[in-house]
């Protein structure tokens, strides 16, 4: 039951990435929040002003797709033969996504009067040390 625990915790990171990576990667214009935060609509900003967004935007992207497909080859081939190393080495990919990105939002939320959603990554960061708890309590079995 803990490899399915930890199965559900890794996937819905995953999934999240992933999601996320595509609207970041393809969008054609900055979101809602990021209007709030510079208080100004994309079609306000210059030429190159916009060519910075989207540019940061796909990095920003890049990263997030990049991590979803980590963590899900990992999940593919040596998770499921119970290699432990793979449970740490999905841990931190994730984290090492999730932590920054989180502080980033997280200060945009405060500084500015952006809603960004810093908690989507509170919840990633929290499912993936659930999913590290729950894959070496069960090897511990």
């Amino acid at each position: 039951m803990n490899m399915k625990l930890a199965l559900f915790c890794y996937s819905f990171n995953v999934i999240g990435l992933f999601i996320f990576g595509l609207i970041y990667t393809f969008s054609g214009e900055f979101l809602p929040f990021h209007s709030d935060a510079i208080q100004m609509s994309w079609d306000d900003l210059s030429p190159p002003q916009q060519t910075l967004y989207l540019g940061m935007m796909r990095t920003e992207g890049a990263g997030l797709l990049s991590s979803a497909l980590a963590i899900a080859a990992l999940l593919m081939f040596p998770f499921r033969k119970r290699e432990v190393w793979s449970y740490w080495a999905m841990t931190l990919i994730g984290l090492v996504e999730h932590v920054p990105s989180m502080l980033g939002a997280y200060y945009t939320s405060q500084a500015t009067p952006a809603s960004s959603p810093w908690q989507l990554n509170l919840l990633g960061i929290v499912l993936l040390v659930l999913g590290l708890a729950f894959a070496l309590g069960d090897r511990n079995r």
